[in-house]
């Protein structure tokens, strides 16, 4: 078990420590830690499975819990066949994840039998949907997309379960027109996550939208710019290639480096260790200084499109980044 871990136990004892700082130690137990370290937390949890403060371990169960982990949150979430209606529905796609298979049945309910109109229910069952083979569902999950058409706010996860179906070509034109007329780009996250969960078949839709100011995509106060970056990993999109396709495809670079800044902050605050492109690898790509000039190809854009600022901010979150990289490669493997 890590120090950082024994010490989150203590910061979760009363008086909490602020959540700033549960927050980073939880991101460093994701980068560093282990089963053990799962397990130590989880009779923590357990302690209070409704505690807000007891929200942000989530993601440690969801990295490094197993099949017992997976067990014990179910136990505290799930009474017969249904969530409890305490509990956090997050815990659903934590175990969807955990490919826990006596969450998928409650998972389809919620989705195609109550269809719950609680937002975050419906969002987390989509998504944990997502981990376990939906061939007995092509029926339902159809209709529930196809529910969507035409509509400015539907069940915003419901699109992405596009990727679950065996014949879906259609249904990823539909969706396109989807966010590019009626959808609420409150709403378009699943629609864009679906695309990427597609592979070949969705990575044109993705790329189309990719600098789309109509789909919003570097938003975070819609968290859509959550989801465009989810799909990058998803479809093995580089950084440089983003970048490249910045400068030669978009009609507005002052729009489109919002999406291209907003998406880096992503990667610069992404808990997972594991990229092709290397903190290093960025900086060099974006930030070297290009012959004749003072600055780097990135800087001058910016600059002119009046954001030179936040792109000197950018290049020095991103050197501190490949400080820590170069840190943590004596300790992870």
């Amino acid at each position: 078990m890590l120090t950082t871990t024994a010490e989150l136990l203590t910061k979760l004892q009363p008086p909490r420590s602020n959540t700033a700082v549960i927050s980073s130690m939880v991101n460093a137990i994701i980068k560093c830690g282990g089963e053990s370290d799962a397990h130590a937390l989880l009779s923590q949890y357990l302690t209070h499975p409704n505690d807000f403060t007891h929200s942000y371990l989530l993601p440690i169960f969801k990295k490094w819990g197993n099949l017992s982990v997976a067990e014990a949150l179910f136990g505290v979430a799930v009474e017969g066949d249904r969530l409890k209606e305490d509990a956090d529905p997050e815990i659903l796609e934590v175990l969807g994840h955990l490919k826990y298979a006596p969450v998928m049945p409650i998972l389809a309910d919620c989705l195609f039998k109550e269809k719950t109109t609680d937002y975050y229910i419906s969002a987390y069952a989509a998504l944990g949907l997502l981990h376990f083979d939906c061939s007995g569902l092509q029926k339902e999950i159809k209709e529930s997309i196809e529910d969507c058409y035409g509509k400015n706010l539907f069940p915003e996860f419901v699109p992405a379960l596009v990727c679950k179906l065996n014949d879906r070509q259609q249904v990823l034109e539909n969706l396109y027109e989807l966010g590019n007329t009626t959808a609420s780009t409150d709403c378009n996250a699943g629609i864009i996550l679906g695309f990427s969960l597609c592979a070949e078949e969705g990575r044109p839709y993705f790329m189309k939208i990719l600098f789309d100011p109509a789909w919003e995509t570097g938003s975070s106060a819609t968290g859509t710019v959550q989801y465009v970056y989810k799909g990058l990993k998803n479809l093995e999109i580089s950084f440089k290639t983003v970048y490249e396709y910045m400068i030669s495809a978009s009609d507005s670079v002052n729009e489109s480096l919002d999406v291209f800044f907003a998406l880096l902050r992503k990667r610069i605050n992404d808990a997972d260790l594991h990229h092709p492109e290397s903190f290093a690898d960025l900086y060099t790509l974006l930030f070297t200084i290009t012959t004749g000039s003072q600055n780097s190809a990135l800087t001058d854009l910016a600059e002119h499109a009046g954001k030179g600022g936040e792109a000197d901010e950018l290049e020095n979150l991103l050197l501190l980044k490949v400080n820590e990289e170069v840190l943590l490669k004596n300790f992870i493997q």
